[in-house]
């Protein structure tokens, strides 16, 4: 997904001159050709993401469209003040990107983990909020967000993801996107566990459970309608992410059926309300969570009978 978020980003460089981007020391070979092809157009601030927000601020009130790179959980815990007031508040372009969410620094432990970054930023008015699943939704997020009069919150994991949607898929702001169709049950996810979701529903359905997937790459605004109409389709609603049980997707699906007449059986799948105080490979930390395909298969076979 960082590739596809860096070739779309490169493209809007060259269509528009009022972007300016910004990295808190994630330079590398990642935005080497962003920085020889566009110098003026591109500062590396170092380990100063609070500082990075107040220059992205004075940046976009000069006039700039500014992306900010950096990992997630310092784009958006260590800097929440800066984001609520310098950028929310006063509803500006800034489009925040967090990197290597999740678990995607696997090896640098829980101060690298973002499990929490969905609902501190769900919580901010006038912010859209991107968890693209894969490097399409990626892609067409960083385009869509340079469109967005306001501040955004995209975000993405390092490289690795396959391509899930077709390549003529179209997407809209604020819309869910049905991949399959079935139903005994429907899967809603979000984010980087959008390939596992598939292997979900293909396993499922080798089994004669066929159940509908509906991946949902804006968690803010949410689509409210696609989330009602399954839960009324199908008697089991399940949500899947790479994130805390508590303010992510699961959150904003559970807080809609709250308000709704609906009596659908739900369940969240995330990452549970604990520190992760290990360290391993990625798939390996999501299996410590109880977020492998085996597990989440089991699961739903389990609440369906």
């Amino acid at each position: 997904m960082r590739t596809a978020f860096l070739n779309e980003l490169l493209i809007l460089l060259r269509e528009h001159k009022d972007i300016f981007v910004i990295t808190a020391d994630m330079g590398f070979s990642i935005f080497e050709e962003v920085q020889k092809e566009f110098p003026e157009q591109f500062l590396n601030t170092g380990v100063t993401e609070q500082s990075s927000i107040g220059i992205a601020t004075g940046l976009a009130l000069s006039g700039y469209t500014v992306y900010f790179y950096a990992q997630a959980p310092f784009a958006t815990m260590r800097c929440f003040e800066q984001v609520r007031l310098d950028v929310a508040y006063q509803n500006i372009n800034v489009k925040i990107i967090g990197t290597a969410s999740g678990f995607s620094s696997n090896q640098l432990g829980v101060s690298h983990f973002s499990m929490e970054d969905i609902a501190l930023m769900r919580l901010l008015p006038n912010l859209t909020i991107f968890s693209p699943g894969d490097p399409l939704e990626s892609a067409w997020a960083t385009k869509a967000a340079y469109k967005i009069p306001g501040p955004v919150y995209i975000r993405i994991t390092k490289n690795g993801n396959p391509i899930i949607h077709d390549t003529k898929k179209t997407f809209e702001i604020g819309k869910g996107i049905e991949i399959a169709k079935g139903s005994d049950f429907t899967l809603l996810v979000s984010g980087s566990l959008l390939p596992m979701a598939k292997q979900v529903i293909d396993n499922l359905a080798n089994k004669k459970i066929v159940g509908t997937l509906i991946s949902l790459p804006v968690v803010k605004p949410i689509d409210k309608e696609i989330i009602l109409k399954a839960a009324k389709e199908t008697r089991y609603l399940f949500t899947l992410e790479e994130h805390s049980i508590i303010g992510g997707l699961g959150s904003a699906v559970a807080e809609i059926l709250a308000e709704s007449d609906s009596s659908v059986f739900f369940r969240r799948f995330g990452v549970p309300d604990k520190f992760t105080s290990i360290t391993g490979s990625p798939q390996y930390l999501l299996d410590y969570n109880g977020l492998s395909q085996e597990k989440i298969v089991k699961k739903i076979i389990g609440y369906l009978s």
